[in-house]
């Protein structure tokens, strides 16, 4: 009875919390659940990049209760083998003739494989999502063990809405973020936050079980703790708020330690900006901060060595930080061409650079900004060339726009450059991580597979922009070009949802 007081105690006090988030922020919430809950239907099972290897790592964690050893083993069940042959899923990749599963006759061979009742436990072989930690995964055994059937699909559907609501928990952060750094313009607050709820590539990603959503979540939650505690003071609580948000990064994903420098820089700024006649309290605070975000990540290590025997999750990690960009090559590319490749990823390449690793168009248009306009599937289809060169112009538009409003807003950010001093390291940290693990593939002789879903960590950053740049016109006009590209966000959202029924239905 005890136990069920506690529980309904802590139900009442997230009650509480959630009544006292604002309306709109709720709105938003909602908004951005039922929105990647419907792409996540439209979506065929395991038509998103690396979903099979989420999937069959949360799997074994459901069935075990532990992580997979990444034996030389199968990396996936024989159910999810059989899953894979009936839904015809290699077939599909790349063949833009090839549909799945949409007859009946195919359904029903589908069904027939399914019930023939193969193993749902793997050998737990290494795939690109094994050497992550588990804390994903293990949430993911939750929905996995609540489907009422056994089916795999059945199965998977649940799972994925669950990514659904740590997608649309990515939202409602950015919206707090907002609200942190401009409580004056109460819609610049839904403003961001819808730009980023209707954000396609992040919808496609968020539909799906792919260790990226805890990731995105943790990464929002890191910006706004630190915006509050900014705006608020650092306080033992707050302190504890952003240890505990770090801790839910590192244990998301490794690629959360590219952020770390630039947290911690965060927090030095804030403790020195706390510190009153004696330091006792701001070394208390930090140390606070500090301690939350150890002690889980010092137990997931300690039971990674001694109890799951899989060694230490950073032996080899750094190859796994961007998870998808291949093997690392160990050797035989030097720090002068790493450095290039790395720069030339992202920036226009410099005269004094002795390589050009890029001698087309720029990564920076062809890559990222593409990529996050959209590049669907297993990155095998894309909307027509003119949505994409449309888009490039609303680019250079917005980014013209976002330099006024930061000029305009100037006095009002002054006060917050220590803040932001953090928040550029965070999103250097992140780039440098992405072009060194780049560089080492593609000059090691691997292939280099970076994607734009690996800078979505940032995209607290990016609401931020969209609504600077509204904020670059008169007080009157500013929340009309809000609700304009929110507008143009969701006809963006409905095309690719048009575009991904039509690839794999039409």
């Amino acid at each position: 009875m005890n136990v069920l007081s506690r529980i309904a105690a802590g139900g009442r006090a997230c009650l509480r919390a959630w009544r006292r988030i604002p309306r709109a922020g709720r709105v938003c919430f909602v908004i951005a659940f039922v929105n990647v809950a419907i792409w996540s239907v439209v979506i065929p099972p395991f038509q998103v990049p690396d979903e099979i290897s989420h999937f069959a790592y949360a799997q074994y964690v459901a069935e075990t209760g532990s992580p997979p050893p990444q034996s030389g083993g199968l990396q996936y069940s024989q159910q999810e083998y059989a899953a894979l042959l009936g839904l015809e899923w290699g077939a599909v990749i790349g063949n833009p003739n090839a549909r799945g599963v949409i007859t009946v006759p195919q359904d029903q061979a589908l069904r027939a494989l399914l019930r023939e009742n193969p193993n749902p436990l793997g050998a737990g072989g290494t795939t690109v999502a094994t050497n992550q930690p588990p804390l994903y995964y293990a949430l993911e055994a939750i929905p996995y063990w609540l489907s009422p059937s056994n089916d795999i699909l059945t199965r998977l559907a649940f799972m994925r809405l669950f990514s659904a609501l740590m997608a649309a928990g990515t939202v409602l952060a950015v919206f707090l973020f907002l609200r942190e750094l401009m409580p004056g313009t109460p819609w610049t607050w839904t403003a961001g936050a819808l730009m980023v709820a209707f954000q396609p590539m992040f919808d496609f990603i968020g539909a799906s079980v792919q260790g990226d959503n805890l990731l995105y979540l943790a990464s929002a939650l890191t910006f706004f703790v630190l915006a509050r505690a900014w705006r608020r003071g650092l306080t033992v609580g707050r302190g504890a708020a952003i240890g505990g948000a770090l801790a839910l990064g590192m244990l998301a994903k490794l690629t959360f330690l590219a952020l770390m420098p630039g947290a911690g820089l965060a927090l030095l700024a804030l403790a020195w900006r706390a510190r009153g006649p004696g330091w006792q309290l701001s070394l208390r605070m930090l140390a606070t901060s500090i301690g939350v975000a150890v002690a889980p990540v010092a137990l997931y290590v300690l039971l990674n060595v001694t109890v799951w025997g899989r060694g230490s999750p950073l032996a080899g990690g750094l190859a796994s930080v961007t998870s998808a960009v291949g093997p690392i090559s160990t050797g035989g590319v030097s720090w002068h061409a790493t450095l290039d490749y790395a720069w030339e990823l992202f920036f226009p390449r410099l005269p004094f650079m002795n390589h050009v690793y890029f001698p087309g168009e720029s990564p920076l248009w062809t890559l990222w900004l593409n990529g996050s306009i959209g590049h669907f599937g297993i990155l095998d289809y894309t909307f027509p060339a003119w949505v994409y060169n449309d888009f490039r112009d609303l680019v250079y538009a917005l980014a013209a726009l976002s330099v006024i409003g930061v000029i305009r807003l100037r006095h009002a950010i002054r006060p917050l450059l220590g803040l932001f001093a953090g928040y550029t390291v965070m999103a250097g940290g992140l780039l440098a991580v992405i072009g060194y693990l780049s560089a080492q593939a593609a000059l090691g002789g691997s292939y280099p597979f970076p994607q734009a879903r690996y800078l979505f960590p940032l995209l607290a950053l990016y609401a931020l922009a969209i609504v600077l740049a509204t904020r670059a016109l008169p007080r009157r006009w500013a929340p009309v070009l809000g609700g304009l590209l929110v507008v143009l966000a969701m006809a963006h959202n409905l095309f690719a949802e048009t575009l991904t029924i039509s690839r794999y239905y039409g």
